[in-house]
């Protein structure tokens, strides 16, 4: 994704510098930061006579340059065993999301990564096969507590195009979590599909 953005912010300046007369030089510097949050819970419920239930439910939590939005899941799969393999059909696919959040319904140690918060109401809609779907508002609770390391990542991107020249750096952190978390009041029990991450690019723009 944040390949996507540099390749674009680069196709864009060559466009403009294409459209019109030769410009005086220029030099322009900008900064971005953004953090990921995510968990994943799943949860199986036996159902008699080699049959059951799979239920995964996810948190994805996005914040970038201050706006922060979110997307919640649920998917619903039964399953029989056949010949000893899990042959399995899907029964229901929710998913919902919520833009704008405060910082009372969400707040994220960017510093550390050692916590985050989720405490938000979202609109959800739910896709049952043959059947219409339906939407419901859904309050979805969660808590990550960061685990492992902290890895750090990063690198320096150039691109030059005759009097142009784009230079980028970017530098990454991220550490494995665990998170609780309920969707309604019902507990999801403990995931160990967790991640608190952040990014941060820095980048220059010459045009002589």
């Amino acid at each position: 994704m944040r390949r996507l953005f540099l390749m674009t912010v680069v196709a864009g300046l060559m466009i403009g510098g294409a459209a019109g007369p030769a410009l005086a030089a220029t030099h322009h510097h900008g900064r971005s930061s953004n953090t990921y949050v995510f968990a994943v819970w799943r949860s199986r419920t036996s159902l008699g006579k080699g049959q059951f239930e799979l239920t995964s439910s996810f948190v994805n939590v996005f914040q970038y340059e201050g706006r922060i939005s979110a997307q919640v899941g649920r998917d619903v799969v039964k399953c029989r065993r056949v010949s000893g393999r899990a042959r399995c059909r899907s029964v229901s696919f929710s998913e919902g999301f919520a833009r704008n959040l405060s910082a009372s319904q969400v707040s994220v140690d960017r510093k550390k990564l050692q916590s985050a918060h989720l405490d938000a109401a979202f609109k959800v809609r739910t896709f049952v096969r043959g059947k219409r779907a339906t939407t419901s508002t859904v309050t979805v609770v969660a808590d990550w507590t960061g685990t492992g390391k902290i890895i750090r990542s990063g690198g320096i991107s150039t691109y030059r195009s005759g009097c142009l020249h784009f230079h980028d750096v970017f530098h990454g952190r991220s550490r494995a979590a665990t998170a609780t978390g309920s969707f309604n009041k019902v507990a999801l029990g403990t995931a160990t599909r967790a991640l608190l991450a952040t990014n941060t690019d820095s980048f220059t723009e010459h045009r002589c």
